[in-house]
């Protein structure tokens, strides 16, 4: 019980929306609400094929299986996805999904900060130069593509813009259901699945805190309902239309000198213009 397609990411443009749109496809067996992340995590990966392939099990009324993991496209953190997935099951159909890359690095920043907190660097620009592999890596989408375009013809791989989704979503799903080879969807049930707009963080002034000597023993002493609400009142920030984060001038300037060579490949080889995305 194996499955037909993979859709590798890239993460925060679009995947959680579009393995949901394929979820709700009555002739496709989307694996629901995870990432098995088998070829790209080492642990996962010493389980085998068995363990893998129960994701699937049970849905022989499907047309097609698929999954989505985000790692898969993180050429830089798990450099082995591309070869394991090829030697696993060569004819395996391909979705990548895209965005402008510093956006990209934006909103995963963001998605980081909420889940993990201080493990993740407080400023962007922090986080771009201590974890490159993290945030950059992930944006170098011509590097992260052509690894699988060593072992998969391009007929095999589809890459969709989320900008495309924005835009215009009916035609950005007819698109992939046509290169699965499947109608669409008679309807879309769900809207644009977890975006960054409207997460709350920590803030800056949380990790200057959180740093403090003693800290940690005068959290465990509050009451938890206390500690809460202090957190949640003075040490988070709340992302609107309005307040997005950005990069000092110089870390933008050192982004731009990154990732526009990369991104230029890549645009070409989609056939878009140039100046498609603007840095």
């Amino acid at each position: 019980m194996q499955p037909d397609f993979i859709v590798i990411g890239a993460m925060k443009c679009g995947t959680s929306t579009v393995c949901a749109y394929l979820e709700d496809h009555p002739d496709i067996f989307m694996v629901p609400g995870c990432e098995p992340n088998f070829f790209s995590h080492d642990e996962n990966f010493a389980r085998g094929p068995e363990w893998y392939e129960r994701f699937f099990a049970g849905q022989d009324g499907a047309r097609l299986r698929g999954e989505g993991s985000n790692a898969y496209a993180s050429g830089q953190m798990f450099p082995h996805s591309a070869t394991r997935m090829a030697a696993y099951k060569p004819d395996l159909k391909l979705i990548y999904v895209v965005r402008h890359p510093v956006d990209r690095i934006v909103s995963a920043w963001i998605q980081n900060r909420v889940n993990m907190g201080d493990k993740i660097p407080p400023t962007l620009d922090r986080a771009v130069r201590d974890m490159p592999e993290r945030y950059l890596g992930q944006s170098l989408y011509w590097q992260n593509l052509s690894r699988y375009r060593a072992l998969f013809p391009d007929s095999r791989i589809h890459v969709a813009f989320m900008e495309d989704l924005k835009s215009d979503r009916d035609a950005f799903f007819a698109g992939i259901c046509g290169f699965l080879g499947m109608a669409p969807a008679p309807r879309i049930r769900r809207d644009h699945v977890n975006p960054s707009t409207g997460k709350t963080m920590p803030s800056r002034r949380y990790s200057a805190v959180n740093g403090l000597p003693m800290v940690k023993t005068l959290k465990s002493l509050l009451p938890p309902r206390l500690r809460h609400g202090v957190r949640d009142r003075f040490l988070t920030q709340r992302i609107t239309g309005g307040n997005q984060p950005e990069f000092g001038p110089a870390t933008r300037d050192w982004l731009r000198a990154q990732l526009a060579p990369d991104s230029a490949a890549f645009l070409d080889h989609c056939g878009r213009p140039g100046d498609y995305w603007r840095f």
